[in-house]
């Protein structure tokens, strides 16, 4: 089992957003395994070491990275909705965020036997959140679209 990415789309004029220094930063989604690659980016001389250990890496820390995630609480979605004041209809999930870096947001989602789980990060300036639900039985994550301050998740 394995978290995959959802690629969040962003709409409306407030999605554009620019970083005016071009600083790129690590978000609350970085493990250590990222931050250790890109120390290592740095390093040309090593071409071949780099990538045997990337690889080694990879396969320890993999399912390490699961095992953690799915130890940490996963809310059911009424108490994630009714903590962040969203709601569900047949067919989404929505999700006011309006403070949130739309930059940095993340959606993950992991098939496991009890069915879909979702992780949601959404960074901000001092902290942000991160948040793991499990979607209504036999349902799943389709696309997930950020506009003017929410986080739309389209079910099926």
């Amino acid at each position: 089992m394995q978290w995959s990415r959802v690629q969040v789309e962003m709409l409306g004029p407030s999605a554009h957003t620019t970083d005016p220094l071009d600083l790129t930063t690590s978000g609350l989604d970085v493990g250590a395994e990222q931050m250790h690659e890109e120390f290592l980016a740095d390093l040309p001389h090593l071409d071949e070491v780099r990538s045997e250990h990337t690889r080694v890496i990879s396969d320890v820390s993999e399912p390490i990275e699961t095992a953690k995630s799915l130890a940490r609480d996963v809310q059911p979605l009424d108490e994630m909705l009714a903590e962040l004041g969203g709601s569900l209809s047949t067919d989404r999930i929505s999700i006011p965020l309006p403070s949130a870096i739309p930059g940095d947001l993340v959606v993950e989602r992991l098939a496991s036997k009890q069915g879909e789980i979702v992780r949601l990060i959404a960074p901000e300036r001092f902290g942000g959140i991160m948040r793991q639900f499990a979607l209504p039985k036999d349902r799943a994550l389709t696309r997930a679209v950020w506009a003017e301050g929410e986080l739309r998740l389209e079910i099926i």
